[in-house]
């Protein structure tokens, strides 16, 4: 992989693809420390998972001053998603055995009774458990309904994966663990797209476990699963079921077009009944991330690019930090990237509740957005500029003067546009080059005056977005590697 990285780098000097060798070679060691510091935090041989059952996926090893030591749902199935990737592009069987263990891990909370509920009285909605896998039962925010619709998408992306790699450990009866027509409420994903088709228009918290709301990033995910639920029930022949998922999918989809765009604000809103914020919220670029589809805000759409444009625009005025020019950079002050927290009214501090800082997690969001819309506009030749991303794009000109329209290939100003979203991409990069340790740590925030980290240290979530990003900039500087002559 790092042999890859070198070769990218060094046949796109001169090229259309910017470099940046100091740059380059930082990703190349942070990735190497971030999936070690990850797998560290992986049960039963992580470093940080003593006590914990196999498969689990702690949040953070911090015990206290936070106390993240537990497995959320969540985090999990987003840290697995990360891991099946890689198991897809490596084939390394110690990748596919972790997977494994999670499954069983899943299987056995989804049928742990705790104050949600039970299997199927509502139970799949509880956020987090116990590392030995035992219920948590003191007050919390519940029910998250999220966890339910990312564990599909991870296990719907595991079946693909083991039939592409290794068809014949995908036997009928592995397959019924996970999807059993005849036993909806007895098999992981069945029971998962059960609860979701039944309760996706009904509120719970958010995924920062703060606003009892119904919210963009739930909704886009549990769509997804749906759509994904639906294909796997076709192909397994319960039509019966894949018209139900069809039908709540449909309406789903429907009801996400018309609730969360704000034609008022001019972006989307992460919330629809909490009027004492604005509904910028780096949960949406998330939802994009983890939900979004080709015709329901994918990273290059509209809404999520403008949205993540204003949302950027607001932690550059509110942290200090972010008025600082990072080592290292030397582009434009206008392609300067900046550290994202969660949302501009956010008080919570990593602890207590002083104040809201930048959080590692929203910042690879930022770069792993645009890279992904790199990688469609230049697959797809073009993309147009509408009254609605038009600030995003105005950031993107040189002069600061975009212009409405399809701009394609044969343009000029394509190959800048792209150069400028490449460059801005890595500059958020950059900032988690300056706020991460030496050795490559990363918590869940740095502070939004002195830079330093605070909060979870170790956060998984942060090292699994950081890897994310940087899979998707690989991807991104193949695919325009390839076109360089058409550019």
């Amino acid at each position: 992989m790092v042999l890859i990285e070198y070769l990218f780098a060094a046949s796109l000097l001169g090229a259309n693809v910017p470099h940046n060798d100091n740059l380059d070679k930082w990703i190349t060691e942070e990735s190497e420390f971030a999936w070690e510091y990850l797998f560290d935090n992986v049960a039963p041989y992580g470093k940080n998972t003593e006590g914990a059952a196999p498969g689990t996926v702690i949040a953070s090893p911090s015990k206290s001053y936070p106390d993240y030591f537990y497995q959320w749902v969540r985090d999990a199935a987003i840290t697995m998603k990360g891991v099946v990737d890689a198991y897809a592009k490596t084939d390394f069987q110690d990748l596919r055995d972790t997977v494994e263990l999670y499954l069983e891990i899943q299987e056995n909370i989804q049928s742990t009774a705790n104050p949600s509920g039970g299997y199927s009285s509502g139970g799949l909605g509880e956020p987090k458990f116990m590392v030995n896998g035992e219920p948590f039962t003191r007050p919390w925010s519940r029910p998250q309904r999220d966890g339910p619709a990312l564990r599909i998408l991870t296990l719907t992306s595991y079946i693909k994966t083991l039939n592409e790699t290794e068809p014949e450990l995908v036997t009928e009866e592995w397959l019924t663990k996970l999807y059993d027509p005849t036993k909806p409420n007895f098999s992981i994903i069945k029971a998962d797209l059960e609860y979701i088709a039944r309760t996706w228009n009904e509120q719970g918290f958010d995924l920062w476990e703060e606003t009892m709301d119904l919210h963009f990033f739930t909704a886009l995910v549990q769509h997804k699963a749906l759509v994904e639920g639906r294909d796997l029930a076709r192909l397994l022949n319960d039509q019966k079921g894949a018209a139900w998922y069809d039908r709540q999918q449909s309406t789903l989809k429907g009801f996400l077009k018309d609730q969360f765009w704000s034609k008022e604000k001019g972006h989307l809103l992460a919330y629809l009944n909490t009027p004492h914020r604005t509904g910028l919220d780096c949960s949406l670029m998330l939802g994009a991330i983890h939900g979004g589809q080709s015709d329901l805000f994918p990273a290059w759409s509209d809404e999520v690019l403008v949205s993540m444009q204003m949302l950027i625009n607001d932690m550059e005025k509110r942290h200090s930090i972010n008025r600082q020019v990072p080592p290292y950079y030397k582009e434009e002050e206008r392609l300067r990237g900046v550290g994202i927290g969660r949302y501009p009214e956010d008080i919570y501090d990593g602890v207590g509740f002083s104040g809201g800082h930048p959080w590692f997690l929203c910042t690879s969001s930022v770069s792993e957005i645009l890279y992904t819309a790199i990688e469609h506009f230049v697959k797809q030749e073009s993309f147009e500029i509408t009254p609605i991303n038009l600030p995003f794009f105005n950031r993107m000109h040189p002069n600061g003067k975009a212009e409405v329209g399809i701009v394609t290939v044969d343009d000029l100003i394509f190959h800048k546009y792209l150069r400028s979203m490449f460059t801005y991409a890595d500059s958020f990069l950059n900032v988690i080059r300056w706020h991460a340790t030496a050795d490559g740590r990363l918590s869940e925030q740095f502070d939004g005056r002195t830079g330093f980290q605070r909060g979870a240290h170790d956060l998984t979530w942060s090292y699994g977005s950081f890897l994310e990003a940087v899979e998707k900039r690989k991807s991104a500087k193949l695919t325009m590697l390839n076109k360089v002559d058409k550019l």
